[in-house]
C-alpha cells in the first residue's frame, strides 16, 4: 500500500465531491425500477484526480496478493475493486468519516451494478415493482423498505465489522471484507431475481395504467387517478424526501414560469429533500390530484393554467386546500434558508410568484413522472 501512496497526488476535495455526487445520484435512481448503475465511466475520473494510472493499480493489486491464495480469486484480484478499497482505506486513515462512508456505499453500489447485469438480462418495470411488493418480510429489500435503504444497511454493517481491519491494512480481514461485501449483495439480489422471474412467468406483474385520451369521459380518468394515485404519490414523496431527488428539468421550467431568481429557486428545492416534509408533500399532492378533472389537466397544456388557478383561489370553504399547503411548506423552507424576513418585505405579487414556483415544482415532479 505504501508504494501506491508514494505515487498518489490526490485532489481530495474533487474526489470527495465526485463520490458524493455519484452516490447521491445513484441512490435516487435506485428508487426507479430496473435501474442499472453505470459506474465504469467514473474510474478514469478517480484515477486522474488521484494522479494514478491503470498500470499503477494493476501493479498494486499484484503486489498486495502476491504469494497468497487471493491472487487466484476473482473478487480479490480485480484491480478496480482493489483501487476502490484503497480509496476507502485512504479516507479512513485521513479520519474523513463522510468520504469513508460514501466510498463504502459506492463500493456496494458497484457490486449491485455488476450483479444486476448478471441476474437481470431483461427487466420489466411493472414486474420489478410487483416482485418487490411480494417479497417475504425477512428479505433485506423488504425489511429495509427499499433497495437504497438495504445498501445503506449493508454499508453500515461493513463499516461496523471491518473499520479496524481496513485501518490496519489487515490483508486477511480485507480479503474477507471483499468477499463478504459481494456475497451479501449477491444473496439479496439473487433471491429477489428468483421472485422476479417467477412473477414474470406467472404473468402476475402489475399492469401499467395508461393515461386516457383527452376525449375519454371524466369518470374513466377519475377511476385511473383513484387507483394509481396513492401509490404514485407515495413513491414521489419518498424520492424527494428520502432519496433527495431533484427534478432539474422541473426546477428550471418552474423557475422560468414563475420568474424566480435561480439561486433562491435552487435553495428552496434543495431544502425539500428532508423527511420532515413527507406529510406536507403527500397532502399537497393528494389535494392536487383530487382536483384533476381530465388527463390534459396534468399532461397537456391545461396543466399550467390549472396550477395557476389553484394558486389564485381567494376564498374556499375547505379547511385544507392546495394553496394553503404550498404556503405552509414555503414558509418553513424559507425559514430554513434564512429568507423569511426578506420574503416578508417583498410585494404581494413577488410573494405570489415564489409560491407559484413551489406549486409548479412540486406538481411538476409528479407530472414528469407520469406524462
Amino acid at each position: 500500500m505504501q508504494e501506491l501512496l508514494s505515487k498518489l497526488q490526490m485532489d481530495e476535495s474533487r474526489v470527495k465531491r465526485l463520490v458524493v455526487n455519484i452516490v447521491s445520484s445513484n441512490l435516487s435512481s435506485l428508487a426507479i425500477p430496473c435501474f442499472y448503475p453505470e459506474l465504469k465511466k467514473h474510474l478514469y475520473e478517480f484515477l486522474r484526480m488521484s494522479g494514478l494510472t491503470e498500470k499503477d493499480i494493476k501493479e498494486f493489486t499484484k503486489r498486495r496478493w502476491k504469494g497468497r491464495k487471493e491472487s487466484k480469486f476473482r473478487a480479490q484480484s480485480d484491480p478496480l475493486a482493489n483501487f476502490y478499497v484503497f480509496l476507502i482505506q485512504y479516507f479512513l486513515r485521513k479520519k474523513d468519516k463522510n468520504a469513508y462512508k460514501h466510498f463504502m456505499i459506492f463500493y456496494l453500489i458497484r457490486h449491485y451494478a455488476n450483479l444486476m447485469r448478471k441476474y437481470f438480462k431483461y427487466c420489466n418495470d411493472e414486474t420489478f415493482k410487483y416482485a418487490l411488493e411480494i417479497l417475504t418480510r425477512t428479505h433485506l429489500f423488504a425489511r429495509e423498505k427499499t433497495i437504497p435503504n438495504a445498501l445503506f444497511f449493508m454499508s453500515d454493517e461493513m463499516i461496523r465489522r471491518y473499520t479496524r481491519a481496513l485501518e490496519k491494512d489487515d490483508l486477511d480481514a480485507i480479503s474477507k471484507f471483499m468477499q463478504e461485501s459481494r456475497n451479501r449483495v449477491e444473496q439479496s439480489l439473487r433471491s429477489f431475481a428468483s421472485t422476479y422471474y417467477k412473477t414474470a412467468e406467472s404473468g402476475m406483474g402489475l399492469k401499467t395504467e395508461e393515461m386516457p385520451d383527452d376525449d375519454e369521459n371524466e369518470n374513466a380518468y377519475k377511476a385511473v387517478t383513484k387507483e394509481t394515485g396513492t401509490r404514485l404519490i407515495d413513491d414521489i414523496v419518498r424520492k424527494i424526501t428520502v432519496y433527495r431527488y431533484i427534478d432539474h428539468k422541473g426546477l428550471e421550467e418552474s423557475r422560468r414560469l414563475a420568474k424566480v431568481n435561480a439561486s433562491l429557486a435552487t435553495q428552496i428545492v434543495g431544502k425539500l429533500n428532508d423527511t420532515k416534509y413527507v406529510d406536507n408533500l403527500r397532502v399537497t399532492l393528494r389535494l392536487f390530484v383530487k382536483d384533476l378533472k381530465e388527463a390534459k389537466s396534468l399532461c397537456g397544456n391545461d396543466y399550467y393554467p390549472f396550477v395557476r388557478k389553484l394558486m389564485s383561489v381567494k376564498r374556499t370553504r375547505s379547511q385544507i386546500y392546495f394553496k394553503q399547503q404550498i404556503g405552509l411548506l414555503l414558509n418553513d423552507v424559507l425559514k430554513k434558508i434564512g429568507y423569511d424576513k426578506k420574503y416578508n418585505s417583498l410585494t404581494s405579487q413577488t410573494q405570489f410568484l415564489i409560491n407559484l414556483f413551489l406549486a409548479y415544482y412540486v406538481t411538476m415532479v409528479l407530472r414528469n413522472s407520469v406524462c
